[in-house]
């Protein structure tokens, strides 16, 4: 998402926060973000298209941060997975997101309910990939169930410590309390015929998702922007050279893109330019494992 639209939703959701998604006109939008309406329609086709960009965002936000913790880490930590289901937890409530899907849940509106169960089937795509990347292969037939179970059990808990004003049941300890029991689960959906979901009927009922293909190339428009930096170092040169040698590549190996991410962000530790080059990072691995 360029600049200049992330700008339009994050003005949208300040409004969405303060008067409601149904409150909030395409006109209020307009006022907030000062652009005109030409901007507006050039971006989006209606004020629902807007709600679906503002969960893309955070989608996207959470994907890059995901997997800017796994680089160079092992994909079968359970610590770093916890870690990575915390971030659109957190991201959420730093948004104030909570609301936003009330809203939704209670507003009879099924164009915006279609596109919070496209946020949340994109979710449960995501964590069944991961929780065969933690428990084995053998789970992957039944890794769609076991990711509906893992979030039944972190959103009731994160709910019932909310009612009962427990602070200290945030979105890590929820996570990482509901792992304590995922490998009796596991155990029990691989070995003791316990599924009850349709896995193939999921996968035809996903095939009808849309989601946003990042491109390699905007991470090979963003290192080649690093190295016009007049103050940088060989090894920061060569790095990224590096990458963007296998980036060019027809199909660029993952297992060496890993090798080279994590020395490239420590090459950049003490730089201004760190951020950026970890947000880079993140952008090179998910539309490397996105291919």
């Amino acid at each position: 998402m360029n600049k200049r639209k992330q700008k339009i939703v994050e003005h949208a959701l300040a409004l969405f926060l303060e008067k409601g998604i149904r409150n909030t006109s395409i006109q209020d939008i307009i006022e907030r973000a000062r652009i005109s309406k030409g901007t507006f329609y050039n971006y989006f086709s209606s004020k629902n298209e807007c709600v679906g960009a503002l969960l893309e965002q955070l989608r996207y936000e959470a994907g890059l941060h995901r997997n800017e913790l796994l680089v160079g880490k092992d994909p079968k930590d359970l610590d770093v997975l916890i870690d990575q289901i915390a971030i659109l937890s957190e991201l959420n409530q730093k948004r104030g997101m909570a609301a936003v899907f009330e809203e939704i849940f209670y507003s009879g509106d099924k164009e915006l309910k279609k596109l919070v169960l496209h946020y949340r089937i994109s979710e449960l795509k995501w964590l069944s990939e991961r929780l065969v990347d933690v428990y084995g292969e053998e789970l992957r037939p039944h890794a769609l169930e076991g990711s509906v179970i893992f979030y039944g059990i972190m959103q009731h808990l994160l709910f019932a410590g909310k009612i009962l004003h427990q602070d200290s049941v945030q979105p890590r300890a929820a996570a990482a309390s509901a792992f304590h029991y995922m490998g009796f689960i596991t155990d029990a959906l691989i070995h003791s015929n316990t599924a009850v979901l349709d896995v193939e009927s999921f996968k035809a009922f996903n095939k009808n998702l849309n989601r946003e293909q990042l491109d390699i190339n905007d991470s090979i428009k963003m290192l080649k922007e690093l190295l016009e930096d007049p103050d940088v170092t060989k090894v920061q040169e060569d790095l990224t050279n590096a990458l963007l040698s296998e980036l060019e590549r027809d199909e660029p190996r993952e297992a060496v893109i890993q090798a080279l991410l994590q020395p490239f962000i420590e090459s950049y530790q003490d730089s201004s330019r760190h951020h950026i080059v970890k947000e880079i990072s993140g952008l090179i691995w998910y539309s490397v494992r996105q291919r």
